[in-house]
């Protein structure tokens, strides 16, 4: 993989991996007993630690894929 694909990928993890992270700690609190409270906040922000991190790479892979083709 050449330079500009690794910036490429870069540039792009920050971006889903953020906006996967932030959708599933939502989900996560919503699906709580007590949505709103802090300990809901808590248990989503751990648990959507490996589903964010799975999206992100099915997601990422997908994308360059698209992109190398």
């Amino acid at each position: 993989m050449d330079s500009k694909d690794r910036r490429w990928l870069r540039e792009w993890l920050v971006k889903v991996g953020a906006a996967a992270y932030l959708l599933f700690v939502f989900a996560f609190m919503a699906g709580h007993a007590r949505p709103g409270s802090i300990e809901s906040l808590t248990q989503a922000m751990a648990s959507a630690l490996v589903p964010a991190l799975i999206g992100t790479l099915a997601v990422l892979g997908i994308m360059f894929y698209f992109r190398r083709r």
